[in-house]
């Protein structure tokens, strides 16, 4: 609780953003009224908003049954959607809402929004493991919010034209897809691979595939990117191995369908990449 009273005090001269926090609630079950946090929101001064969501989902089966999960997985998948289309609204649905809590404060949006998610969100302390080395995955959240603060950096007064205030753009009016970065007839995704279970590095490659094949066929660019984040040696090393040949497949793949796959174990670089990107004319 030490960090969470730091955040939220209201004189800080060291702190460089301001602005309100909410926790993002749902009522798995409307009869209960039990309400769980699955996630946080921060709108700073300047109205612009940072999000993470739950993305560990073990601890649910704990409290109601494995079958929850999907559920779960599913309610922060809309929240994120509703909020990047309607804002912070006290209800968003029936069982979603943003409860608003008051003023926060630190140095970067990212750097609020991390603390009060370990803060709050109980159900995202994950089952500890025996494990030889502590390794910690990183979310995609967490990761475009990280990236958010050395691209404002990076592109200066040309931020606002290579990413976009909400990622997510409707296509046909019935495929939403996530495309976090644009130029001038260029598109792009992001997505991490810092995870330890191999399916959740498939998926999310596979739905970064997905988005930038609907992308292509709909905006036809000259330029097509993939920007991903690979775990660290922390990781085992046969899981290293085991994402390593999953990737390598990926990027073939990829390649087929001239799209370059961007991979950095570093955040730092991976955002040098994408200003590149962003900024370069092809």
């Amino acid at each position: 609780m030490d960090r969470l009273d730091q955040i939220l005090a209201n004189k800080q001269t060291s702190s460089s953003v301001q602005g309100e926090w909410y926790a993002i609630q749902w009522t798995p079950d409307i009869a209960s009224k039990e309400t769980l946090n699955i996630g946080v929101a921060y709108k700073d001064s300047l109205g612009e908003v940072s999000i993470k969501m739950l993305d560990y989902f073990d601890r649910i089966a704990c409290l109601y049954s494995k079958n929850m999960i999907f559920q779960l997985e599913l309610a922060c998948e809309v929240s994120r959607s509703l909020i990047l289309k309607k804002g912070l609204a006290q209800e968003l649905t029936h069982q979603i809402k943003c409860d608003l809590r008051g003023f926060a404060q630190g140095k970067t949006a990212a750097d609020v929004v991390e603390q009060l998610y370990d803060s709050v969100i109980t159900l995202g302390k994950k089952v500890r493991t025996h494990q030889p080395r502590s390794f910690s995955s990183v979310s995609r959240d967490s990761l475009y919010n990280n990236l958010r603060v050395l691209l404002k950096q990076n592109l200066s007064l040309d931020y606002s034209k290579h990413v976009p205030e909400n990622p997510y753009e409707t296509i046909a009016k019935q495929h939403e897809i996530y495309l976090p970065y644009r130029k001038n007839n260029g598109v792009a995704t992001l997505a991490t691979a810092a995870y330890a279970d191999i399916q959740r590095v498939k998926c999310n490659l596979f739905e970064g595939y997905r988005d930038l094949d609907v992308a292509t066929q709909h905006h036809k660019p000259k330029s097509s990117a993939f920007f991903l984040l690979l775990p660290g040696d922390e990781l085992k090393k046969d899981k290293q191995i085991e994402i390593e040949n999953e990737l390598d497949k990926f990027t073939w793949h990829l390649n087929q369908h001239n799209i370059k796959v961007h991979s950095h174990v570093s955040q730092e670089s991976l955002g040098e990449d994408i200003s590149n990107w962003c900024l370069s004319a092809a």
